[in-house]
């Protein structure tokens, strides 16, 4: 919760922050005239304005009318402290809605209680008590502090039984090395909300580090079908999908891989970096040959993209299909002249085929662009070793 405390004497909000307290509200805002308190309504999300009826050029009652004139504060709940409180000054206020008029001097009890009644009709303690402890929990973590974060989360448990509060406890205890712990976390949170993806997803990383592969399928699995019922973005079911293939090639399946990553492809298809991801997946694999045909979609998509270029290259480098990926190095080169890695992969080829001349004829071409590339370096000198004989 927040409020806005607007009084024109200084001291008077002191005293008045001292009253609320016990409050505990997430944050007290103060202003000293009706347009900076209008400011901060508009700028901030408020549950409560006090306001002195005394101010200076607009009253605080004509603030009140500020207030009520704006729709999204029709309903805001609003306390006034007046000198005197006489019979036309109450009507006025009742008219405003005005929950309570305070005279001064102000007592503490009597503060607190009109605030409390205050928001009684607007806001629900044990939903504000529930966020209090989500906002520790989620600082302790950003902070490293996971006890204090477990902590937090499983008070914030103790109020409302919350997805959130359930996904928040099972990433610190991910981090803290209870997985069984965080697997049953992530299980009460799909209770909560059949449609959570963070706990579908959060099992799945679990269940793939314990090298229950198949167990992470099938919870995938549901993830793709919670994500279309949430009519989520085909960027997030593209990277499940392609989460699925990667696991497939885990269990050596190639071919339900290639399923997978076609659907994401299906799911996404101007998505250049996914075709390209997917190549490197299969290059790192083995699958140079697979790879080539995803690579080969990326540059399609954008033909100046050096580092598909270099990667598609390198997958035919390794299948010795030197002549092709030579080729492929020119053409990165005429979009990159200046990529001395280009130059060095392209000498790596020619290295590979026995042609030498060619080879450091790259390789000085990369240093004059670089002159600190160590792998370079040590190229040129094997080269010129071996001309030595």
């Amino acid at each position: 919760m927040s409020v806005l405390l607007v009084d024109s004497v200084g001291a008077a909000l002191d005293t008045q922050e001292s009253f609320l307290e016990p409050f505990d509200f997430y944050r007290i805002w103060t202003a000293k005239k009706a347009d900076e308190a209008m400011e901060v309504l508009r700028e901030r999300p408020i549950n409560l304005v006090i306001t002195a009826w005394k101010l200076q050029p607009l009253s605080g009652m004509q603030l009140v009318e500020m207030i009520r004139k704006a729709p999204d504060y029709a309903e805001l709940p609003v306390i006034m402290v007046a000198d005197q409180l006489d019979k036309t000054m109450q009507e006025k206020a009742d008219a405003l809605q005005v929950h309570q008029v305070l005279k001064h001097p102000l007592k503490p009890e009597t503060y607190r209680e009109a605030v409390t009644k205050a928001l009684e009709s607007s806001v629900d303690f044990e939903e504000e008590q529930f966020m209090a402890h989500m906002d520790a929990a989620r600082k302790a973590k950003r902070q490293g502090r996971l006890d204090e974060a477990e902590e937090a989360y499983r008070a914030a448990l103790g109020v409302k039984m919350a997805e959130d509060a359930h996904n928040g406890l099972a990433a610190v205890l991910v981090a803290k090395g209870d997985p069984v712990g965080a697997g049953r976390c992530f299980m009460e949170a799909l209770k909560a909300n059949p449609l959570s993806l963070k706990a579908f997803l959060g099992l799945a990383h679990i269940y793939q580090a314990r090298d229950r592969l198949p167990d992470a399928l099938k919870i995938l699995a549901r993830a793709v079908d919670a994500a279309k019922k949430l009519k989520e973005g085909s960027a997030l079911r593209a990277s499940i999908l392609f989460y699925m293939g990667e696991l497939e090639l885990q269990l050596k399946n190639l071919k339900a891989a290639l399923g997978y990553f076609d659907q994401a492809v299906e799911t996404s298809p101007e998505d250049t970096k996914l075709q390209t991801d997917i190549g490197d997946t299969l290059a790192e694999a083995g699958h140079n040959e697979a790879s080539e045909e995803y690579y080969r979609r990326a540059l399609v998509m954008d033909p100046e993209l050096a580092h598909v270029y270099n990667r598609l290259a390198i997958a035919y480098r390794r299948q010795e299909k030197y002549d092709m990926a030579i080729d492929l190095y020119y053409k990165a080169l005429a979009f990159h002249p200046d990529d001395e890695n280009l130059m060095y992969n392209m000498a790596r080829c020619f290295w590979e085929m026995g042609d030498w001349d060619q080879a450091g004829e790259k390789l000085k071409q990369a240093l004059e662009l670089n002159p600190e590339f160590a792998a370079a370096t040590e190229l040129l000198q094997a080269i010129q070793r071996q001309k030595q004989g």
